[in-house]
């Protein structure tokens, strides 16, 4: 076993029934990862969310607050007195990552296209920024396509030069699909970067992208579909590619202890079937060799169906969950 690092990894039940193996009941979805390899479910998130939890955020200035999103809800948890707040943050839905940039809380709105800044001095959202303004023409496409008005922005996070960004899945803001052997089928590869401060687009040709960390002056992208760790220098030039076999969502990393830790889903069930894969995986983590990029090993996660998330458990977030498993 080489963790260097004690995990905490969140997960979800896949949100069709058609891909679900496990029941509701069964989904752990928040999980601590021992060094010894040793998984401990955090029972207290046993039942938050239709399907799981997606992300979680927490800062030094707002002390025993835990800042959780479940889809389409964001909640604020008090580990000293243990009391849960749900946030009203308007209409939202299917909520990707939440971090802190400074000390604002930004939010992916992915279902409805838009970044949300949320101010928990204020307790209240003070901006919300629409990527409608990005969409262009709708391409002339084959009879077979069909067509829907969406970007998936799933990431907010701040580049080298501090400017304001935001990762998409589709950056002409049209998601294009067809029906192949029933499965619904994406037209994949226009994932890429707006820069909302200097209202720039970054055509980068990703696969459904997930999970943009800034490392050792470089960018990490999980090219989900493609199934790779894509690599950029600081212009966002391609440098490196690192093959992972499966869909990446959730990077953890620490470039102090030169180690990157992926966490990749298990294929679901409809996709088996029309991509190639070499076979079905499980959920699992890869730990990767920050500066030769190489495979250090590969630990499987159980009790989910997909992964969401994956933090290094110290530190502040430590306190946190340590305070409220002591519940």
């Amino acid at each position: 076993m080489s963790l260097k690092h004690t995990l905490l990894v969140l997960g979800s039940q896949n949100s069709k029934v058609a891909d679900q193996e496990l029941s509701r009941d069964q989904i752990r979805p928040v999980q601590i990862l021992q060094k010894d390899g040793a998984i401990k479910p955090v029972s207290f998130f046993n039942q938050w969310g239709k399907v799981g939890v997606s992300s979680m955020a927490w800062h030094p200035k707002f002390e025993h607050t835990l800042y959780v999103s479940i889809n389409d809800e964001l909640r604020v948890i008090n580990t000293q007195s243990m009391a849960v707040k749900k946030i009203d943050l308007g209409v939202i839905g299917d909520l990707h990552d939440i971090e802190f940039l400074g000390d604002k809380l930004w939010i992916s709105n992915t279902e409805y296209d838009e970044a949300i800044c949320f101010d928990p001095t204020q307790q209240q959202v003070t901006q919300r920024i629409s990527l409608s303004e990005y969409r262009t023409e709708k391409e002339l496409v084959e009879t077979t396509d069909q067509s829907k008005d969406r970007f998936h922005c799933n990431q907010v996070f701040r580049n080298y030069e501090g400017d304001l960004c935001v990762l998409i899945h589709h950056i002409t803001g049209w998601q294009y699909f067809r029906t192949v052997m029933e499965t619904l089928i994406r037209r994949q590869g226009d994932g890429g970067i707006i820069n909302l401060d200097k209202k720039k687009i970054l055509k980068l040709k990703l696969q459904s992208p997930h999970s943009v960390r800034l490392i050792n002056n470089e960018y990490w992208v999980q090219d989900s579909t493609d199934q790779s760790t894509k690599i950029y220098d600081r212009e966002w030039r391609l440098i490196h590619t690192i093959p992972i076999g499966g869909f990446g969502r959730g990077v953890a990393f620490s470039e102090e202890d030169n180690v990157a830790y992926i966490a990749i889903s298990a294929t679901r069930k409809r996709y088996l079937r029309v991509i190639p894969t070499g076979g079905k995986h499980d959920n699992r983590i890869m730990l990767v060799d920050i500066k030769t990029r190489k495979e250090i090993e590969t630990i499987s996660i159980p009790n989910i169906e997909q992964l969401d998330n994956i933090y290094i458990l110290d530190g502040q977030l430590k306190q946190l969950i340590d305070q409220i498993e002591a519940t």
